[in-house]
């Protein structure tokens, strides 16, 4: 297991965050309702050397 570290500054990727966004049902253990929110969104690496995988070793 492992994680990316991603460079914040610059143009080095683009997010498109999409329209559709949708809360929904989820269960409802005792007193409390659960609920989640869903949200559709895509990324383009503009600049590969931008991120560097850190992998556990």
């Amino acid at each position: 297991m492992g994680c990316l570290l991603v460079r914040a500054a610059g143009s080095d990727f683009e997010l498109t965050v999409g329209e559709a966004l949708s809360i929904g049902y989820d269960r409802h253990p005792k007193e409390i309702i659960e609920l989640f929110l869903t949200e559709s969104f895509t990324s383009r690496v503009l600049e590969p050397a931008a991120a560097v995988a850190l992998l556990r070793g």
